[in-house]
């Protein structure tokens, strides 16, 4: 009754090659190779426009921080005393002769509709602080701006 058996039973899970199981196959060929070349042209011309945009940006902050460096360097003559603003060129023109009169050298300039009167060259705010307090005794609503 007992008798040999002529055959090996196999394992569960073999590793041989011929065990009949699926085998995912590798891709030979790289993803770029299976692009078309209409694909290709607009992969490349989309990432320039990226990269066009991204150049750009960079560029502009950089020029924000030179300006910025540059205004914290102030030139002689930056800032002046604004004393009024009209609409109406003859009353600008009035009051800068009764400015004149006064011993003030007015300045007059023009921004969109209006005519900006200003007195003064200063180099920084502090040192045209006393003539702002003087002015304000006579002109309510003087400040300081820029040139």
């Amino acid at each position: 009754m007992s008798q040999k058996q002529e055959y090996v039973q196999p394992e569960l899970f073999t590793q041989s090659e011929d065990s009949g199981q699926y085998k995912p196959q590798i891709p030979r060929n790289p993803f770029f190779l299976r692009i078309r070349n209409y694909e290709k042209a607009m992969l490349f011309v989309m990432g320039m426009v990226i990269l066009s945009i991204i150049s750009f940006s960079l560029g502009v902050e950089k020029g924000k921080h030179v300006a910025r460096v540059e205004n914290n360097n102030v030139n002689p003559g930056t800032y002046t005393i604004q004393v009024a603003a009209f609409k109406n060129k003859q009353l600008a023109l009035r009051l800068a002769q009764n400015l004149i009169k006064s011993g003030f050298s007015p300045m007059a300039f023009t921004k969109g509709n209006y005519f900006i009167l200003c007195v003064g060259k200063f180099s920084n705010q502090e040192s045209a602080q006393p003539m702002l307090i003087h002015l304000q005794r006579t002109y309510a609503n003087c400040r300081i701006r820029r040139l």
